[in-house]
């Protein structure tokens, strides 16, 4: 068995999250990825959009008049939209399951979104054909939530070492900005609920943590890889 192709089985062994990041900050990349079935249900969940049903021959409202309309009813009391007077195809949000859509999925880090999604991929562009869904995504950890200090290749302990004590301190939140801990003990937080809040968050846990500490401590920047992995439907 060649070398590259057992290392790829070795992360693919390990959970996907961890599968991922292992790839990112050792810089084997993407090839060889396989995900758990559970989190491919999940990313395939994640392209999901709401029904959509056609109402034909609709009078076409006319946005701009309509709203002077209505900043003119706060005085009159009287409010009526403005048509166009042309008639069109409208489109409305229609009920029953969602369906696997093509296109960017740009906001899973909501509450209550799946952590299967939000620790592995995350943000990506979905290809949705009847027989398969395609992912694209390009891993790393460079976006706006994040600290640019992680993928820097700078020594930091110290944000390391803060950061996890903000991780199992319910009184003490790290800073990734200053890099210091701030007193919170204020809020009268138990250390189990403080637990809790954590572990209903989609892109915070302990481990998570525990990863963003390791890479303060790697003296050199993690490699990003593109992802391309197809789920057949």
């Amino acid at each position: 068995m060649p070398v590259k192709r057992f290392a790829s089985e070795i992360f693919n062994a390990l959970p996907d999250r961890v599968n991922m990041f292992g790839r990112y900050i050792t810089g084997f990349g993407g090839d060889g990825l396989k995900l758990d079935k559970s989190t491919e249900n999940a990313l395939v969940r994640a392209t999901e959009k709401p029904p959509v049903t056609i109402v034909p021959n609709t009078p076409e409202i006319d946005h701009d008049k309509t709203v002077e309309a209505f900043v003119k009813a706060r005085e009159t009391g009287k409010f009526e939209p403005v048509f166009t007077g042309r008639m069109i195809d409208k489109q409305v949000a229609g009920f029953g399951p969602g369906i696997p859509t093509s296109g960017p999925v740009s906001t899973p880090y909501t509450k209550g979104s799946s952590k299967e999604v939000t620790q592995t991929l995350g943000r990506f562009n979905a290809q949705v054909t009847p027989q398969e869904v395609r992912l694209t995504d390009r891993y790393d950890m460079v976006n706006e939530f994040e600290d640019p200090d992680l993928v820097s290749g700078k020594f930091q302990p110290g944000k390391a070492i803060n950061n996890l004590i903000g991780t199992f301190d319910a009184s003490k939140e790290f800073d990734m900005k200053t890099g210091k801990l701030k007193d919170v003990s204020h809020r009268n937080m138990s250390q189990e609920q403080y637990d809790k809040q954590r572990a209903a968050s989609p892109t915070s846990s302990k481990a998570t943590e525990l990863a963003r500490s390791l890479m303060y401590l790697l003296p050199t920047k993690p490699k990003a890889y593109d992802v391309d992995y197809t789920i057949q439907r």
